[in-house]
């Protein structure tokens, strides 16, 4: 063989050596880059459906407040809103222990994507914590203190607190503050008279934007045994300006129906022997809406929150991977925190 020959063979096959060595880096290189770019495409595809669903009312747009309607298209925004301003009635439907919520199906084919899916976490914006320290009886009346304590983020927060305590035959209410350690206590005075299952109502609201604002609540015993926890008598459910208050068990029977706010207390009248008219309130706070009433020689308090924050719908998405998506969003002027998790195809 000729020795140009050689040389040019030489010359061929140490070019694609060359070559492939190059494509073998190169591949080691970018793979890694493109997997990042599947994921970084596939969180922001899922972060837009989630997006979708906050700005979005649904189909029928009505959905949240008709108990008879189930959507065909999933959203949670408020009709003509603001952005990531939600209605009180489709977070109310998301909560299982609402008589009117949704299931899991209904939920996952009005999404309208397979291989997608979604758990909806709602959470208050602050965390109110109320503990009973002690309690003193008198002759007439028993004095109780609590110890309340507030945070954000795990940070303590000062704040102004508006207190209410509903006894049998008895409602009153107190106004106090935490400090910048997120500290604050408060007494408050029942007569004896009033013995039975008492509850405490505790607003917290922020003094730089009343739009933070959360509420807590204590159950306890005045003169009485421990109280059985809430929602052993009813299931209360709000819906529509309307609180169903349906009894658990039998023997049941209703005193007095409140709606509490930071700023607003009433007293809730009847449409039936079981609904009862929910009035819209100007006030930028939760609201809690407290039954009390006797089972045979007992007396109870039960509760819950319109909306009905906190709640929790969706898929299970215990060990195994999923995207978390945090918003602040507004619910009937008031600031909630929200955690969207989503499963996608590769996950």
């Amino acid at each position: 063989m000729p020795a140009t020959s050689i040389d040019s063979f030489f010359a061929c096959t140490l070019i694609v050596i060359v070559v492939m060595v190059s494509m073998v880096a190169t591949t080691r290189i970018v793979t890694p880059y493109i997997d990042s770019m599947q994921d970084l495409n596939e969180e922001e595809y899922l972060r837009k459906i989630v997006e979708n669903i906050l700005v979005s009312p649904g189909t029928p747009a009505n959905w949240g407040e008709n108990q008879t309607l189930t959507p065909t298209a999933f959203g949670l925004a408020k009709e003509s809103s603001f952005t990531y301003e939600l209605d009180r009635d489709k977070i109310c439907r998301l909560n299982t222990n609402n008589t009117y919520a949704l299931n899991y199906l209904e939920m996952f084919e009005a999404i309208r994507l397979e291989k997608v899916a979604l758990r909806f976490t709602f959470t208050q914006i602050m965390d109110v914590s109320v503990t009973l320290d002690s309690n003193v009886t008198g002759a007439e009346s028993s004095t109780y203190t609590f110890n309340i304590s507030v945070d954000r983020n795990q940070a303590p927060v000062a704040t102004s607190l508006h207190c209410y305590v509903v006894a049998n035959n008895f409602l009153n209410d107190t106004y106090s503050s935490t400090s910048n350690t997120g500290q604050g206590v408060i007494e408050v005075e029942i007569p004896n008279t009033s013995n039975g299952t008492a509850l405490l109502v505790v607003f917290a609201q922020s003094p730089y934007d009343n739009r933070v604002t959360a509420q807590g609540v204590c159950m306890f015993r005045h003169l009485s045994p421990e109280p059985l926890p809430n929602n052993t008598f009813l299931s209360l459910s709000p819906l529509n300006n309307t609180l169903l208050t349906d009894p658990n068990v039998s023997g049941v029977t209703l005193q007095t129906v409140y709606q509490f706010s930071y700023g607003y207390e009433s007293s809730l009248s009847s449409t039936s022997n079981e609904t009862f008219t929910v009035p819209d309130v100007l006030d930028s706070s939760p609201k809690l809406l407290v039954a009390t009433g006797w089972n045979g020689s007992s007396f109870f308090v039960e509760y819950t929150t319109y909306p009905q924050v906190p709640t929790e719908m969706g898929a299970n998405f215990e060990d195994a991977e999923s995207y978390s998506f945090n918003y602040i969003v507004l619910v009937d002027q008031v600031l909630y925190r929200l955690n969207v998790q989503c499963g996608g195809p590769s996950l």
